[in-house]
């Protein structure tokens, strides 16, 4: 087992090496020090962007990982091909390695909550590691049932409907074979399929889409948290779909950084990619992981970032949606808490009330004012 560290997340490294020798495994900390790390990036030494060795996953059975630099802030000053090796740690060699083996591999999101990254979303940063604490602690049996749940109505299902009293009315259709669960945990079938990747906390389905079925509006109602984007958070994102493709769009807060990055992404960069749906009861309002939380549904342009792979597409935009009425091939299936219950599955039909004048809220009652008007994706 091997534990690869940033060195201001040492306390949580040392606590794992103690309990893996408790559970009788051989664990190997790797430490990157910070300073020595960015004195490496100073022009003066020739910089070299430190990378991870595809060794040290090619001799390991599991690989756990507690993401840097604390001071992130550094790398702004980069290159995009130096700032893009710098986040992408590991690289494609890496990633090889690791699926040849194959060695089972977890990113762990509580070193990412740092002074620093709470001051840069200005979000509190004992609310935000205290979140992650909770998400991770939802037991993972329970989190397992309900993804191989989810997942096993979108296999057999086609078209989607989403509806939101914000104005949301999207209809799509999923792409069969192109699911993927993270319910925190790579096991035997995880790595028959080829996943053998995972977060914690996790808890979320995702599933391909029919690259010319997306017709509709999408407005989300979360905010998106990426640090590396200038704004760090978007709120308020709205697009226009026709036929597959992003038509038009503005945002309530941020939109700068979509401009910006869709100005710079490749030809996919107008078309969404997949939909994921939230399944972690106790992940609600945690900064850059908002598509596990409970009822949360996320549509994703471009790549799908959620881990470090080296195949994920150079434009990548998440989208957040909670509290969405669903329909699935045409049949009430996904409310404000998650996927209903239904009959086939030997469980009873659950109905949530609605709210609002005759028993509806009006569309659009509640959303938010824009940050100008809005912009064709065209341009």
């Amino acid at each position: 087992m091997t534990i690869e560290s940033w060195s201001h997340a040492l306390p949580w490294a040392l606590a794992l090496v103690r309990e893996a020798r408790r559970r009788g495994a051989e664990p190997i900390l790797v430490v990157e020090d910070e300073e020595t790390y960015f004195h490496s990036l100073e022009p003066a030494e020739g910089r070299t962007i430190p990378q991870a060795p595809p060794a040290l996953v090619a001799g390991s059975d599991v690989f756990v990982y507690l993401p840097g630099p604390q001071e992130f802030p550094r790398l702004f000053g980069l290159r995009d091909r130096d700032l893009l090796a710098a986040v992408r740690r590991h690289g494609p060699n890496w990633w090889r390695a690791a699926r040849r083996r194959p060695t089972r591999v977890a990113r762990l999101a509580i070193s990412s909550a740092t002074p620093t990254a709470a001051d840069h979303y200005g979000v509190d940063l004992d609310t935000w590691q205290r979140r992650i604490y909770r998400a991770c602690l939802y037991p993972t049996g329970q989190l397992r049932r309900r993804c191989a749940r989810l997942a096993r109505e979108l296999d057999r299902a086609r078209q989607l409907e989403i509806r939101h009293s914000n104005g949301t009315d999207l209809r799509l259709e999923l792409r069969h074979g192109s699911l993927r669960f993270d319910d925190g945990r790579v096991d035997a079938r995880d790595r028959h399929h080829a996943r053998f990747a995972t977060r914690i906390p996790a808890g979320a389905v995702s599933v391909g889409i029919e690259p010319t079925s997306v017709a509709g509006i999408w407005e989300s109602n979360r905010p998106t948290y990426r640090r590396f984007r200038d704004p760090p958070s978007t709120q308020g994102s709205r697009f226009t779909f026709r036929r597959g493709r992003l038509v038009e769009y503005s945002f309530a807060r941020g939109g700068e950084a979509f401009r910006s990055a869709l100005a710079q992404g490749g030809p996919a960069r107008l078309r969404p990619s997949r939909i994921s749906f939230g399944l972690n009861p106790e992940a609600d309002g945690i900064p850059e992981l908002e598509e596990i939380a409970l009822g949360t549904i996320t549509l994703w342009l471009g790549g799908e970032a959620a881990l470090e792979l080296p195949r994920r597409a150079a434009f990548s935009f998440a989208s957040p949606l909670a509290g969405a009425d669903g329909r699935l091939d045409g049949r009430s299936w996904w409310s404000d808490r998650g996927p209903r219950r239904t009959a086939h599955l030997g469980t009873r039909s659950v109905t949530r009330p609605r709210t609002g004048t005759g028993g509806r809220t009006p569309r659009g009652a509640d959303r938010p004012a824009r940050d100008g008007a809005a912009r064709s994706a065209r341009r």
